[in-house]
């Protein structure tokens, strides 16, 4: 049985030579590389307005893709079963068996022609370099961090990461960027920890948000819970990072800005609910939640009961 693919063949034309060698006079970025591909995303990230990186899924391309430079680092997930993958390109040749839900590292910069025998479907998640050198930052790692080259690994943490922001951008709800910025970073954590060329090292001092920084984030939140709250607009309230920011607020708040926040619409809503009259959906907007029905949930796991029956009692 003839399989499909993410990637490309062991043997190109001399056109195709041709188009790879202009390829790598310059970096692609990822939308001009997905405008080359045989079909357009079934989902992208750039829908839920999610700007800390880009994530993608496809399904049904061609099994042959030419890959120029790119400016971003890509992780691939593979999915829908497993699958031969062949790739050429820069280093040597890889032909490798991958199994549903491995991933490939695939470094910024860098060619490659891809041919897939098996089922067609993948996802990429594009990190810039910016992005995952701030990172490296945070944990003490050296500024010049290199992804390692794996074609199919295995590794169950980022497995399930990856998986989690894909169902995230797919269902997005009530402060979906922020609880998307939680999983990036974990995942870039480990990702770096695991799976680059930096030395595992503990972090020297316990990064904490000084009382200034606290109280102009938290007056920030306060002013603004009736709108959707972005990690990097907390950052920038704090004058920090956006990596060195989550760590440092849950170092000085003891949860992570995206409890935080969660926590404060729903104390919001408790006010409203008491001193007004206003109908719960008005009260769920007026706090920051879209949903009614999440807004619901959200409160019911944090006070004990349901909005409706909280004004009642």
């Amino acid at each position: 049985m003839r399989l499909q693919s993410e990637i490309e063949p062991n043997v190109a034309p001399v056109a195709s030579r041709r188009a790879s060698s202009v390829n790598r006079d310059r970096a692609f970025t990822p939308d001009e590389w997905a405008a080359q591909l045989s079909a357009p995303p079934e989902l992208s990230s750039c829908l839920i307005d999610w700007r800390s990186a880009l994530l993608r899924q496809w399904r049904g391309t061609s099994p042959e893709m030419e890959q120029p430079p790119l400016d971003h680092h890509y992780v691939v997930q593979h999915l829908g079963g497993a699958k031969r993958v062949h790739r050429k390109g820069e280093g040597s040749a890889v032909s490798a068996v991958v199994e549903s839900g491995a991933l490939t590292f695939v470094s910024a910069g860098t060619n490659f022609r891809w041919r897939t025998e098996g089922p067609i479907q993948f996802a990429h998640l594009y990190v810039s370099p910016e992005l995952l050198k701030e990172t490296a930052v945070c944990l003490e790692r050296p500024l010049e961090v290199q992804l390692i080259d794996r074609v199919g690994c295995r590794d169950p943490l980022l497995e399930t990461l990856f998986a989690a922001m894909l169902e995230q951008a797919r269902e997005p709800g009530p402060l979906c960027a922020n609880y998307m910025d939680s999983l990036l970073e974990t995942f870039l954590m480990r990702l770096i920890v695991a799976h680059t060329n930096a030395s595992v090292r503990p972090p020297s001092g316990c990064e904490i948000l000084a009382s200034f920084q606290l109280n102009r984030v938290i007056d920030f939140i306060e002013a603004h819970l009736a709108k959707h709250l972005a990690l990097k607009e907390l950052a920038d309230a704090a004058g920090t990072s956006v990596f060195h920011f989550s760590r440092a607020f849950r170092n000085a708040v003891g949860e992570t800005p995206h409890q935080f926040v969660l926590q404060r619409r729903v104390a919001r809503a408790r006010a409203l609910l008491l001193e007004t009259n206003l109908p719960v959906p008005l009260v769920a907007a007026k706090c920051g939640f879209n949903n009614p029905v999440h807004f619901a949930r959200a409160f019911a796991r944090l006070v004990g009961t349901t909005p409706l029956r909280f004004r009642q009692r």
